[in-house]
């Protein structure tokens, strides 16, 4: 082998090992995009870090919006969302079918175990404005609306057991992390569940009626 092939070699495995480390940590909650640009340049050595800085945390909220009384009912319903079209369906189905029977329907949006560690972080007051909004969409409803930190599935879990909600619902399809929230974060929401799960579809937009009298072309 020449040198320089040597080279690219090991700068090439240098480079996958810090990436991998970091695509390791984003699985973990830390999203920030400044962990592949460190994995690209420190490479192994932000495996040291990783470990050091992933430490098994407690889930609480990082913010906690009461907007709502209680219910009537005795359900404790938590709802996640992140502000897509599938969340907002979501919690639709959930106001209309759970809302009556409800004494807790609360929204909750996860972010990065970053932006926990920042309380200036942009992601924490854009998921308060999307809650906003939520809470507005709820009608009344929703009587609670919380932001936790961590990964999706994993924080959603453990925050419904700490809280003792009785239903998790969760949106399929959309953008973002609505959509990890039925790829890989619903799959592990339903495989890893101590807590019932209810995973909805986004509603079917109607067609327009075609004008009578007109066969389709």
């Amino acid at each position: 082998m020449s040198d320089l092939a040597f080279v690219l070699v090991v700068v090439g495995a240098w480079i996958a090992i810090g990436l991998v480390t970091a695509w390791w940590m984003a699985r973990r909650g830390y999203h920030h995009w400044g962990w592949l640009l460190m994995g690209a340049v420190f490479g192994p050595i932000l495996t040291i870090v990783a470990s050091e800085r992933i430490q098994p945390r407690r889930v609480g909220p990082l913010a906690r919006m009461e907007v709502g009384a209680p219910g009537p009912g005795g359900l404790r319903v938590l709802v996640g969302v992140d502000g897509s079209e599938a969340s907002q369906a979501a919690l639709d189905l959930a106001v209309e079918l759970l809302g009556p029977y409800a004494k807790a329907l609360v929204a909750v949006e996860v972010v990065g175990y970053d932006a926990a560690d920042d309380e200036a972080d942009p992601s924490i007051a854009a998921a308060r404005s999307r809650l906003a909004a939520v809470a507005e969409r709820g009608g009344g409803r929703v009587t609670e609306c919380d932001i936790i930190p961590g990964p999706p599935a994993q924080a959603l879990v453990d925050y419904a057991g700490q809280q003792g909600f009785d239903l998790i619902v969760v949106g399929t399809h959309g953008r973002g992390l609505s959509r990890r929230l039925l790829g890989n974060v619903a799959r592990e929401l339903v495989r890893q569940h101590t807590v019932p799960v209810l995973v909805t579809g986004e509603r079917r937009r109607e067609s327009p009626e075609e004008p009578p009298g007109e066969a389709p072309g």
